[in-house]
């Protein structure tokens, strides 16, 4: 049984009273400043221009960048370190350690973990789903948490029982975010069809029965089950997501539902009706770092350097947001505008006013990025003015 606590063991987890980073590129939301930033009680004290900071006083960034820490919307990269292989379960809090490494080595200090609920087909996700929550909590009880952790729940509308599969997450008090996905036959049978070919599905007779019984359910149940789940979500004032959208009428019946976030639109039909619906947009940054989908649908890389995206999160590879926001800026983005992407952005989005942003008041949480041959290196982290990596 743990005992204590990381910041009791490891005392440069510990949070200094007040602290300088000099001679910095700070990338604040509207602009970049070369000064110093004051950190005090975890918080950002003093942003400052020039060589106003003390001469010798403090961490010397040598004019390397400063960001604020990331907010990753969407990362199922905790799945992978608890499901090791098919039917091959790691112990959860070890899992979620070895997740949380990874994302801080990534520069996200607030992340999603996103979780699916009801997987359809992989009974492995299902039968961790618990395991991954208990892990987390576990974790964050005895203080291993280097990063905030909130949870992402992804719902399985076509699983018929899904209502009450996800019944008892639903007043998780780290929930902040759902989703809905819907790969069924009566929504878009080409994409139904196309879903089951990754799921490994290559027989045809095996593949007409399962097109069968989704169309046996019928649209008005699984429009059913999405207007519970919305309403449900709301409720409790969660915000709630269409997720891979083909359609201009998916997008219509999202907004008729309640529902003002499209992640992963797949074509530009379903992207052009969410811009002009005014919703806000998720893509992938490996999207936007490959130039593609890694799956052949719409890239996003220039779609997000015209405007046209709000939020941008790693998905499956968590060192994909700082790959992609320099790639932005080098593209012609202005570098606090492809910073926003993913810190200011979803912060705003999703009602965490104490982060995202490099102001006075917010949280120290602070990325040191240096260029390599032209790439950003991470070289330091910070969480609510704690090192942690």
């Amino acid at each position: 049984m743990l005992e204590t606590s990381i910041e009791d063991r490891f005392s440069s987890f510990a949070i200094a009273p007040r602290w300088t980073i000099r001679n910095a590129r700070i990338v604040t939301r509207e602009t970049v400043v070369a000064g110093a930033l004051t950190v005090e009680e975890g918080r950002i004290a003093v942003i400052a221009e020039g060589t106003r900071a003390e001469a010798g006083a403090g961490l010397d960034l040598d004019g390397d960048y400063l960001l604020p820490g990331f907010i990753d919307v969407h990362t199922d990269n905790l799945e992978k370190h608890i499901v090791a292989r098919p039917g091959v379960f790691w112990d959860p809090v070890s899992a979620v350690l070895a997740h949380d490494a990874l994302v801080i080595a990534a520069g996200i200090t607030t992340v999603f973990d996103s979780l699916v609920v009801g997987a359809m087909g992989k009974p492995d996700r299902l039968k961790a789903l618990p395991m991954m929550i208990e892990g987390l909590d576990a974790a964050r009880q005895y203080g291993l948490l280097r990063a905030d952790h909130r949870l992402h729940l992804r719902c399985e509308v076509p699983r018929t029982d899904i209502v009450d599969v996800i019944a008892p997450y639903l007043d998780d008090p780290q929930l902040v975010f759902g989703t809905l996905m819907e790969d069924s036959a009566p929504r878009d049978r080409e994409r139904f069809r196309f879903v089951m070919g990754t799921r490994g599905v290559e027989d045809g007779a095996r593949l007409a029965a399962l097109e069968e019984e989704s169309n046996a359910d019928g649209a008005a149940n699984l429009r059913a089950r999405r207007r519970a789940l919305v309403e449900a979500f709301g409720a409790r004032g969660i915000a709630c997501a269409s997720h891979d959208d083909t359609r201009a009428w998916h997008i219509d019946e999202a907004q008729e539902l309640g529902m003002t976030i499209s992640e992963f639109p797949v074509t530009p039909e379903a992207m052009d009706a969410a811009s002009a619906a005014r919703m806000t947009l998720i893509a992938g940054a490996p999207n936007v770092v490959f130039g593609r989908s890694h799956k052949g649908f719409l890239s996003m890389r220039e779609r997000t350097r015209a405007g046209a995206v709000q939020i941008l999160c790693s998905d499956y590879i968590p060192s994909s947001l700082l790959r992609a926001v320099f790639l932005l800026a080098e593209a012609g983005m202005p570098l606090p505008e492809a910073t926003a992407l993913v810190s200011a952005r979803p912060a705003e989005t999703f009602g965490l006013e104490d982060r995202g942003a490099l102001a006075p008041g917010r949280r120290a949480d602070l990325l040191h990025v240096a260029m390599i041959d032209g790439q950003p290196a991470l070289r330091g982290v910070w969480s609510e003015g704690r090192r942690v990596f």
